[in-house]
């Protein structure tokens, strides 16, 4: 019979850059992430997060163990499944070692950022897409694929910030000119820069934006951009 669905590993070596991995040349095989709220390429699985990036668990079973025990949660949820994906801005906590992290961008690589106070209850999401459902109301979709019925007033590219575990709407940052934004894709992937203007391109053509960032400034994508705020740490 032939084999369906994808493999639960794939080799080490031909990972993504982005996906920060360590140990290529060490360690052949890698746990690859189950479908869910990220893609593949653009997350990494929790049992690896706990093995290799915070070091908890020399193999995977020990990670399955420390899983089960409710040491990993994301977004404030208790996590057993090993393969889970972890992606940009998943908020990760160790309830045992009482330490929290943000999953961020160090340069155009994905990498956990410990975060504090207001910060590690504090979650960032993208608007995706949004649309209207009957009774006029509008329903939007993040970037890690998660619904809310929101407002007409939150716009594609905005951000929204939610408190987690209660998933609360807390903040609405606008993509508009004066924001401060994470620049998620393009070759200046993990810059943070203002906006300075928002260049409408004719036809099909994708609108660009002008930046401005500790190195100058320079045009990238608008839908590269991940509006923050001065709360981001």
């Amino acid at each position: 019979m032939a084999k369906k669905g994808g493999s639960h590993h794939f080799v080490r070596m031909r990972a993504h850059k982005r996906l920060g991995i360590v140990q290529r040349k060490a360690v052949k095989w890698l746990l690859a992430p189950a479908p869910g709220p990220h893609k593949k390429f653009e997350s990494v699985s929790a049992g690896v997060i706990l093995r290799d990036v915070l070091c908890r668990a020399k193999n995977m079973h020990e990670a399955k163990k420390l899983l089960n025990m409710g040491a990993f949660l994301v977004d404030g949820k208790k996590i057993t499944e090993p393969r889970f994906p972890v992606g940009l801005m998943d908020i990760v906590s160790e309830p045992i070692e009482k330490k929290t992290y943000r999953m961020d961008l160090a340069g155009p690589n994905l990498a956990l950022k410990k975060v504090t106070g207001e910060a590690a209850a504090r979650k960032y999401l993208k608007v995706a897409n949004k649309h209207t459902v009957s009774g006029a109301k509008t329903v939007i979709t993040f970037h890690d694929g998660r619904n809310y019925l929101g407002d007409k007033h939150i716009s594609t590219g905005d951000t929204c910030v939610f408190s987690v575990p209660e998933f609360k709407l807390v903040s609405h940052i606008k993509l508009a000119p004066g924001a401060e934004c994470l620049v998620v894709e393009g070759k200046h992937r993990g810059e943070r820069a203002k906006l300075e203007k928002i260049i409408e391109r004719p036809g099909s053509h994708k609108s660009e934006v002008l930046m401005s960032g500790t190195a100058g400034q320079f045009i990238t994508i608008a839908e590269y951009l991940f509006p923050i705020d001065g709360n981001y740490s």
